[in-house]
């Protein structure tokens, strides 16, 4: 570096000419290179003392963040903790009550969306903002259509499309429509779209939450590719899991305030899990304190589209774990025990043969569900926490047509009270919620009925850390109660924290059981992976 700097000193000869700041005047390479050095050394975001309320709520209190090139810095909290509002003021969706945003030295105003995208700042939302009935290709670029006289350029646009897809390792067709892929594909389609724009800033909001083992994994890969081409991410998520594998700082909200900033690398799960909750991770899940009795439900050589010729058995005060990656037939199994989906078997419930042929004989029997996408399966968002809750009591609430009003807000403030809702009150809309109380929402829905079955699907999807606790607590109330429950969970560590057997599917067939002395991680993985056609012989 010393050598080229006095070649090019010797080339101009100007060594006696000064700037304003008083440094010499440097020809335009040495000017060049050291403008470089100080654009590495200098954040290309700096987010300062960011205040945000709404009317009387301040969900951020003088925040600060900076981020440079090529660095992955993950933005960790409860929820509630300000991190999706931070970022909505960064893409321009919501707009500061207080405080600036600079980018590459400079103060920037970011109003609208627009604005960001014109900056090379681009938002992959946890909610997906697409246009189901058109194609691929058209989202991914709408409203940048290459044309020739007024049309289309179909054919450049589905190229286009298609060495973007190839990019990021997607196998999809460019025409084909949006609405018919899974959520978790969807995903990556969104993903894609902001990647299809020039970008020195992306950020991403929950994008693993949908996402199965190995779109996690090559969600991954994108995310390294893109800090080695220098671009700058902030990557929002509840699964440390994804910290760990590409983060270099987390920066940490509690409460809509700086809680802190850790080197990933020096850092620990107990130290971010602390400065989220003040609490360390081993005390997420509760001692146990279940008494677990007689068989309750015995399900044999259930079988439909989906499901292979299925057997097992679920005790009182049990919690049966089902693990299997994405597509493996467990959600379809719970959907099937609860009359969602048609299915043949031979299903005894309490030594008598029965079969849920729809949800509502499921409820009358004592059984209930909670679906793994609650906002869409699990609640009514534009209504209140009252009207969610007794849904699926109405008929034990009414009188010749005419609901009980205060038997309606007893029922309501009790499971309020036991599940811990923070909420301003029953009449709170859900979705000015939070993802964990939402959650607890829907959880209270399905215990209104007071059930002896309960089946519970992601339980923990989209929730933070402290809320996770909350609900394996009331898990283990719930079965130290004498309730029996099925949880199918993609997190393994949820599972051998709660469970007490866990069944492993496997592309719609049983491939095992582990009692908790079998269980690992490991374990697990071995059947996930493969099939070993236990099928009926899981209760030998």
């Amino acid at each position: 570096m010393m050598q080229l700097d006095k070649k090019l000193l010797n080339f101009t000869g100007n060594s006696g000419n000064f700037g304003e700041n008083g440094d010499k005047f440097l020809p335009s390479g040495a000017q060049a290179i050291r403008e470089q050095e100080e654009n590495m050394n200098r954040p290309i975001l700096e987010m300062r003392n960011i205040d945000k309320s709404y009317g009387g709520i301040h969900a951020l209190k003088n925040v600060s963040i900076d981020l440079y090139r090529g660095e992955v810095l993950c933005l960790c909290g409860e929820n509630g903790a300000g991190k999706s509002t931070l970022v909505k003021i960064l893409s321009g969706v919501e707009r500061a009550t207080a405080g600036e945003i600079w980018l590459d030295g400079k103060q920037v105003e970011i109003m609208r969306p627009v604005d960001a995208f014109r900056l090379g700042i681009s938002m992959v939302h946890q909610e997906l903002m697409q246009i189901e009935d058109m194609s691929i290709a058209e989202n991914l670029f709408v409203g940048r259509y290459k044309t020739h006289g007024g049309v289309i350029d179909g054919k450049k646009l589905r190229n286009d499309t298609k060495q973007l897809l190839e990019d990021l390792g997607l196998h999809f067709e460019p025409g084909s429509l949006v609405r018919q892929y899974s959520i978790a594909n969807r995903q990556l389609i969104e993903i894609a779209k902001a990647l299809s724009h020039e970008l020195s800033i992306i950020v991403f909001d929950e994008p693993t939450a949908a996402l199965t083992i190995e779109e996690t994994e090559n969600l991954y890969r994108i995310i390294r590719k893109l800090k080695q081409q220098g671009t700058a991410v902030i990557l929002i998520s509840h699964r440390l899991e994804d910290v760990f594998a590409v983060g270099d700082r987390v920066a940490v909200l509690k409460d809509g305030e700086n809680s802190g900033t850790l080197d990933v690398a020096a850092a620990t799960t107990d130290d971010i899990v602390r400065l989220m909750i003040g609490r360390q991770m081993k005390q997420q899940f509760p001692e146990k304190t279940n008494q677990i009795g007689q068989t309750i439900l015995e399900v044999s050589h259930l079988r439909n589209s989906r499901v292979h010729d299925v057997s097992f058995h679920l005790r009182q005060g049990e919690v049966l774990g089902v693990a299997g990656l994405v597509g493996a037939g467990r959600t379809e199994l719970l959907r099937a025990i609860f009359g969602i989906d048609p299915c043949d078997a031979v299903i005894a419930y309490k030594g008598k043969q029965i079969q849920n042929h729809t949800p509502t004989e499921a409820i009358k029997r004592g059984f209930a569900f909670l679906p793994e996408d609650r906002k869409d399966q699990g609640l009514i968002l534009k209504q209140s926490i009252l009207q969610n809750m007794i849904l699926s009591i109405l008929n034990k609430l009414s009188r010749l047509g005419i609901m009980k009003h205060r038997k309606e807000i007893n029922v309501v403030d009790s499971y309020m009270q036991r599940l811990s809702i923070r909420a301003r009150g029953r009449n709170m809309i859900v979705s000015a919620l939070s993802g964990g109380n939402q959650q607890k929402v829907v959880l209270g829905k399905c215990l209104a009925p007071q059930p002896e079955v309960l089946l519970l699907d992601e339980p923990t999807r989209g929730v933070d850390v402290g809320a996770k606790a909350e609900i394996y607590r009331i898990i283990n109330e719930l079965v130290s109660g004498g309730m029996s429950i099925i949880v199918v969970s993609s997190e393994m560590t949820e599972l051998l924290g709660i469970s007490d057997r866990i069944l492993v599917m496997h592309e719609g067939y049983l491939s095992g059981e582990l009692s908790m002395e079998q269980a690992s991680e490991e374990s697990i993985m071995k059947l996930a992976i493969s099939h070993t056609e236990l099928g009926g012989n899981s209760n030998e």
